[in-house]
């Protein structure tokens, strides 16, 4: 029997702790590229999940500018508003996002989402080929309808771009918004929020809706700007996205949408308008808003809004209707559709830029697209 010993070597001490340190170095680089694989895959997927909105958002623009009526009326409200962002820590916001609002009527081949009671007993989706649109930032709905979160309230990733849309027709057999029983110029609260947010058509036709007498109409186009533009206050106005009410879905545009901004092309100075910052030198001596001094800084005045109502008519013998009221000289007889292309506000384009945000929160600035509709077709 061999009793000599087997002398097998093995690692020694040094050998074993490099071996393990080199393991280590390849699961640690092995574990990041993992990390940056699943990173790039759901950054991938946010940035679709954005591409899609994007897309829908400019499809719907296109379809509906593409079908302007320069005939009927537009209103547009620019509004911005101090972000909170201090770039030279004066304890002032250099930056601002925008809350603009336009609403204008459009030619196409509208219907309604859901049916609707045509009398005595019938109930049926409705259609129209013009329709009185809107796009706005939406409210959130609170337990006081009276008082929802306006969109400045709500974090940036959650607001949603609403688009009303309210097909004109004069069928006899369809409930009117509003009670025709009450004085042209009165209009409670729950009438306004259920027509804005809920119906889905105006008992008239655009000629009617011109002709409507102006003090009703300030009250409509003020709950519809959710601002006091011309006389009247409303804490229920602008339109309200309830994901809970059905009657509610068809003014959903899209979600995670914010700074949602309306310019024009303004051919005398060959510049997109208004601009909070012309230059870009964060003094806003140059700013198309008007502003207002806080301490030695001038900043927006936000109670101030710039506002268009086109066209400028006469309604009365010597009362007129309508108008501009931006930080810029433009003679009022001329916001007409003889000089659409030169009224700043309205032009031979409309840029739109907005940002949009993925539903996970993935990419956390979001992305921020501008988009162009050409209106001198």
């Amino acid at each position: 029997m061999d009793r000599r010993i087997r002398k097998i070597k093995g690692f020694t001490l040094v050998e074993l702790m490099v071996a393990v340190a080199i393991l280590s170095l390849m699961l640690l680089f092995a574990g990041a590229i993992f990390r940056m694989s699943i990173d790039s895959f759901r950054t991938a997927g946010a940035n679709t999940e954005i591409m899609q909105k994007l897309r829908a958002i400019t499809d719907q623009l296109n379809d509906d500018f593409g079908n302007l009526r320069k005939d009927g009326e537009i209103f547009i409200v620019w509004d911005a508003d101090p972000n909170g962002i201090d770039d030279d820590n004066d304890g002032k916001a250099e930056r601002y996002d925008r809350f603009d609002r336009i609403m204008f009527f459009a030619d196409g081949d509208f219907q309604t989402y859901k049916e609707w009671p045509v009398l005595p007993v019938a109930s049926e989706v409705l259609r129209g080929n013009i329709a009185r649109i809107c796009y706005t930032l939406a409210n959130k709905p609170t337990a006081n309808p009276q008082k929802p979160q306006k969109p400045k309230s709500q974090p940036a990733a959650e607001r949603v771009l609403a688009r009303t849309q309210h097909i004109l027709t004069e069928r006899p057999t369809l409930a009117d918004p509003f009670d025709p029983n009450v004085y042209k110029s009165t209009l409670s609260d729950s009438e306004l929020i259920k027509w804005c947010n809920n119906f889905e058509y105006d008992k008239t036709i655009l000629d009617k809706w011109k002709k409507i007498d102006p003090v009703r109409k300030a009250k409509l186009l003020d709950f519809i700007a959710g601002r006091k533009i011309f006389a009247n206050t409303y804490d229920s106005g602008g339109v309200t996205f309830n994901p809970k009410d059905p009657d509610s879905i068809h003014v959903l545009m899209c979600q995670g949408v914010s700074n949602f901004t309306v310019q024009s092309w303004y051919d005398r100075e060959k510049r997109w308008i208004p601009e909070v910052d012309r230059n870009g030198d964060g003094v806003l001596t140059d700013s198309d808003f008007f502003t207002e001094n806080s301490g030695p800084k001038i900043v927006i005045d936000t109670n101030d809004l710039p506002w268009l109502l086109y066209p400028y008519r006469e309604y009365a013998f010597g009362n007129y209707y309508g108008g501009i009221h931006i930080n810029n000289n433009y003679p009022m007889k001329e916001l007409d559709e003889a000089h659409f292309n030169y009224i700043p506000g309205l032009g031979r384009a409309l840029k739109f830029t907005f940002t949009l945000y993925d539903s996970k929160g993935i990419i956390k600035e979001g992305r921020t697209f501008t988009h162009i509709v050409y209106l001198d077709k």
